[in-house]
């Protein structure tokens, strides 16, 4: 294992990262790639006049002629299916295949679905929490108070509803510039809202290192609406062979300098012919030795032991939650 690096002087946007020369480690037991699976869970949290909003979200493959405006029902039964059958699908999925997994969590989305508080105040999900806000809506507009307030809020209600710690943010792009030194003041342990890496990094925060777990948005399931997302999946043959390619890749690049994956999944998303293709990835990556399937918290606390600067953001709460 290499020895814990120190602070280094930071640039307002790194384009040098690891270069050539990438951290020599291995994740617990040897392992050569981590693969975090990331459910993002919003529903009942999407924009819609019923909320008082002044227009509907329409992230969704049914498309509407109706103006904004306006509720559309086709729609909004896409995101009920989240609730409904998606999010069981999926908790079945990771259980039988004994895969740990992350929850993006809208944390308003718990006041519609008491059935799934219980599950996981029961310990009976494998699973950790990453903060996606209170709702599933964008940083535009709010002032630096009112993203704390939100963050503060999202972290609160879901200890309160679950019993489980947020260490972790990934609010709905685009953040902005106060985004991550407002995590770092709330406490959170890292920053998960960015895609500019295949390994956990540290970054300047107001002078201090804080961890970075990044995300991935071409290794997700919102493809399938195609779009901002990059060209569209058109089945589940599509999204395996994408996850496949991905992995393949990660993990012969992983012998010396240990990688991560990250395979981001929405409940409404993953009707029957698409969640086929995670079944397939699962099925495949079992064969392999050196997978490290893993919620992110245990991912930044294996990563922050090995790495973390002393003067580090939150280093107490490795040791607290871990």
């Amino acid at each position: 294992m290499a020895a814990k690096t120190t602070t280094t002087t930071f640039r307002p946007r790194d384009f040098t990262g690891y270069g050539s020369q990438p951290p020599k480690f291995s994740w617990p037991g040897g392992k050569k790639v981590a693969i975090n699976l990331a459910i993002n869970y919003e529903e009942g949290t999407e924009r819609n006049p019923l909320m008082g909003d002044s227009a509907r979200d329409s992230r969704t493959w049914v498309r509407s002629a109706l103006p904004d405006s306006e509720r559309d029902l086709m729609q909004e039964g896409e995101y009920e299916y989240g609730t409904r059958v998606g999010i069981w699908r999926l908790l079945r999925i990771f259980e039988k295949y004994n895969a740990p997994f992350s929850i993006f969590l809208s944390s308003e989305a718990l006041l519609v679905n008491p059935e799934l508080v219980e599950h996981i105040r029961a310990g009976t999900a494998d699973c950790d929490i990453v903060s996606h806000g209170t709702r599933s809506i964008s940083r535009i507009g709010l002032t630096e108070n009112q993203e704390r307030a939100d963050i503060r809020k999202s972290v609160d209600q879901t200890l309160e509803l679950t019993g489980k710690r947020i260490l972790g943010a990934f609010p709905r792009p685009p953040t902005t510039e106060n985004s991550r030194r407002i995590m770092a003041e709330e406490g959170l342990l890292y920053d998960s809202a960015t895609t500019n890496d295949d390994r956990p990094y540290y970054a300047n925060v107001a002078g201090r290192p804080m961890l970075v777990v990044p995300y991935a948005v071409d290794t997700n399931d919102a493809r399938f609406w195609g779009g901002q997302s990059g060209p569209g999946y058109t089945g589940s043959t599509d999204f395996f062979d994408y996850l496949k390619d991905a992995f393949d890749v990660l993990y012969a690049e992983s012998d010396e300098s240990a990688t991560m994956m990250s395979i981001g999944l929405h409940a409404r998303i993953m009707r029957p012919g698409r969640v086929a293709s995670i079944i397939r990835f699962l099925e495949y990556v079992s064969e392999k030795e050196g997978v490290w399937i893993a919620k992110r918290n245990d991912i930044a606390f294996h990563f922050s032991r090995l790495f973390a600067p002393d003067d580090a953001w939150n280093l107490d709460a490795v040791e607290s939650v871990a």
